[in-house]
């Protein structure tokens, strides 16, 4: 089967939905629903590693968006069975290289070799997991501020970064906009053309999906679960 990760690698266009709601319910649902991808949100949503490994068992494909750029965190998130994880405000190279170091084995990183006891190494039952892993985990970075924007080019030549994933909501705040001012909306076509120019695949939270795989996106958010139920509630009230 082809992966999330070498799908994006070969220039695919995917599409796929925030996952809000709390319940392994809710993710097995989203997860049936046909999306490329789902996103577990654990920045914007209790960080519980119990609730994710249950989500993780309904969703095994899921992206894992952590809270954090914490080693503690993504040795968490890896050890729970995720292979794709999304890091949140990531502003420099450096950290985007924090960010790959701590989710590689070493010598490639310094993430902690503890997966015999834990679910991605199925407690021992799979021990090539480790020799696999570096290979098989990828990583996405949210960049969300004129900060990261300034710093694309070299967060982009950073080996191991899978995918350049922006953020709208926190970019227009960090320029004094609202999402959806044409200020804003020319800074992040600005953004995926120079993402698409190194060669790494843009990712974007779209409120129109369309024009950003036009404009050049790979990976398009389509809404969140949360907000897509509280639509159709109101809509069906």
């Amino acid at each position: 089967m082809t992966t999330l990760k070498q799908r994006l690698a070969r220039g695919d266009v995917t599409r796929g939905l925030w996952q809000n709601l709390p319940g392994m319910d809710a993710a097995e649902i989203a997860a049936r629903a046909g999306f490329d991808w789902i996103v577990i949100d654990g920045e914007h949503g209790p960080w519980d590693p119990a609730a994710i490994r249950a989500k993780l068992i309904a969703a095994p494909e899921a992206v894992i968006r952590i809270p954090a750029l914490e080693d503690w965190i993504v040795k968490q998130a890896l050890d729970l069975g995720a292979r794709t994880l999304l890091v949140p405000m990531v502003d420099t190279a450096a950290e985007a290289e924090s960010a790959v170091a701590a989710a590689r084995y070493p010598p490639e990183g310094r993430r902690g070799v503890g997966a015999m006891v834990a679910r991605a190494g199925a407690w021992g039952a799979d021990p090539g997991y480790v020799d696999r892993a570096n290979a098989e985990v990828s990583i996405w970075v949210q960049a969300e501020s004129r900060a990261a924007l300034g710093n694309l080019e070299a967060i982009c030549a950073v080996p191991g970064i899978d995918c350049v994933f922006l953020g709208p909501a926190d970019l227009a705040w960090d320029m004094g906009q609202r999402p959806g001012a044409p200020e804003v909306l020319a800074a992040l076509e600005d953004a995926i053309a120079r993402i698409a120019a190194t060669g790494t695949p843009p990712g974007i939270f779209a409120a129109d999906p369309e024009r950003w795989v036009k404009a050049g996106a790979r990976a398009v958010c389509l809404g969140s679960d949360a907000m897509v139920l509280t639509a159709g509630l109101a809509a069906l009230r």
